[in-house]
This record gives structure tokens, C-alpha cells and sequence, in this order.
């Protein structure tokens, strides 16, 4: 076969086994497809002919057949794998959230705890009761 017929075919080959997860059937697929190209890349004497023939044989559309339909099964499967990676995801997410305080509950508590120290929890009342005052002033406060 000629050098640059086999290249055409090797191409056309590794364009549907390096883009795609191949299971064995489809391996099967693709290699009885790939007989039947190659005797056709053999009965040619060049790459232009190969070409020429291969475009207009029923070879082509077959091809094209059995890339479109490794392609779809290989979206779907990763669609499927994306889907259970979220569903998986979302439970651990959730979980973890159940064991693990948020930075709010966190700050919460810390916060309670404070108040119930005597002199601390005093200092926070004063705190809070002028921080009030002042938002409750600014509303109060003639604009010039």
C-alpha cells in the first residue's frame, strides 16, 4: 500500500481510537470498517485516488456512521459520569456540612460564650447598646 494512502487511513483511524473511550464492541466496529478500507486503500495506486474513491464509496458514509455513533455513546457516557460525579459531590457536601459547624454557628457560639462572662459580657452590652445609639443618632441628625 502506498505511504501516503496508509497515512490517510491511519489518520482517519486514530481521529475515532484517540478521541473516544473505545469499548470492545465498538473495537470491533472499527477494525472490521478498517479492513475493508484498507483493501480499498490497496487496489489504489495513490493517495488522490484513494481518496477520490474512498469519497464516493459507501465506506465513507459508514464511517462517518460509526464515528457519530461512538462519539454519541461516548458524550452520553460522559454526561452520565459528570451527573453521578455532582450527585456524589452534593452528598458529601452535605454531609460535611452536618459534622461541621458553619463560621457563623461558630462566631454564634464564641459570642455566648463571651456573654456569659460577668465583666466581658458587660463590656458587650455597652458595646452594642452605642453602636445602636450611633446608627439611632444618625437617623435623628439634622443635614446641614
Amino acid at each position: 500500500m502506498d505511504k501516503l494512502i496508509k497515512q490517510s487511513i491511519d489518520s482517519r483511524r486514530d481521529a475515532i481510537k484517540n478521541s473516544f473511550e473505545i469499548d470492545a464492541g465498538a473495537q470491533k466496529k472499527i477494525d472490521a470498517l478498517f479492513a475493508e478500507i484498507d483493501k480499498l486503500g490497496e487496489k489504489c495506486k495513490d493517495v488522490g485516488e484513494f481518496e477520490a474513491e474512498f469519497s464516493k464509496s459507501p465506506l465513507n458514509q459508514k464511517y462517518m456512521d460509526l464515528f457519530t455513533e461512538i462519539a454519541t455513546k461516548s458524550a452520553a457516557k460522559n454526561v452520565a459520569k459528570g451527573a453521578v460525579v455532582g450527585v456524589v459531590q452534593s452528598a458529601a457536601e452535605q454531609a460535611l456540612r452536618k459534622v461541621v459547624p458553619t463560621r457563623a454557628a461558630v462566631h454564634q457560639k464564641a459570642y455566648d460564650v463571651a456573654r456569659d462572662v460577668p465583666v466581658l459580657g458587660g463590656a458587650i452590652d455597652i458595646a452594642e447598646k452605642t453602636s445602636y445609639l450611633g446608627h439611632f443618632g444618625k437617623l435623628f441628625k439634622k443635614k446641614k
